[in-house]
């Protein structure tokens, strides 16, 4: 039941992600950035369905700022993206020693290449942090959960893609990222 709800969280937001909803406000692309393939992210973490979550959230935020995400075969660049880890602790005790609060946490490798397959950008641990209340009901422990984990993808893509933006138009190597 509990993955059930997971996935209906995740149809949510591919469903606000084509309707135009965006949570804030990143940066403009200039026209000169040119196109980018996203393929969908590798999943090393053995959590199921989050690579779908992150890679729509960062595709999502690259249209937000103006680029055109196109199949690898037509793209001026490609980004990778692997999912190292992902994982879920206790960062609030309530007086009776329950959990009453999660911070899930994710770390993600992420690379843009031109065609030459030249780095134009890496943040080989880039990290995703969202926390959420705790719930006694299991069901609504893992609808939080869900729930934070879609916030904080696009909290993510909102960073990863300025700074890959800003790092990318400024001419700014991989040492000063």
């Amino acid at each position: 039941m509990g993955r059930c709800k997971h996935l209906f969280s995740v149809i949510i937001f591919l469903g606000m992600a084509a309707c135009g909803y965006h949570l804030g406000t990143g940066p403009e692309a200039p026209e000169t950035f040119g196109t980018v393939s996203v393929p969908i992210f590798v999943n090393h973490s053995g959590e199921p369905h989050i690579q779908s979550v992150i890679t729509t959230a960062v595709i999502r935020e690259l249209q937000q700022a103006g680029v055109s995400v196109v199949s690898t075969r037509l793209a001026d660049k490609i980004l990778e993206g692997r999912i190292l880890s992902y994982g879920n602790r206790s960062v609030a005790r309530t007086a009776a020693s329950t959990v009453s609060e999660y911070r899930l946490s994710a770390i993600v490798s992420l690379t843009l290449k031109d065609r030459k397959g030249r780095i134009l950008f890496q943040n080989p641990a880039a990290q995703l942090r969202e926390e959420y209340f705790a719930s006694s009901v299991l069901e609504e422990n893992e609808q939080a959960e869900a729930e934070a984990l879609l916030s904080g993808a696009v909290d993510f893509a909102e960073d990863q893609v300025r700074h890959m933006i800003n790092g990318t138009t400024a001419g700014l190597g991989n040492d000063r990222l």
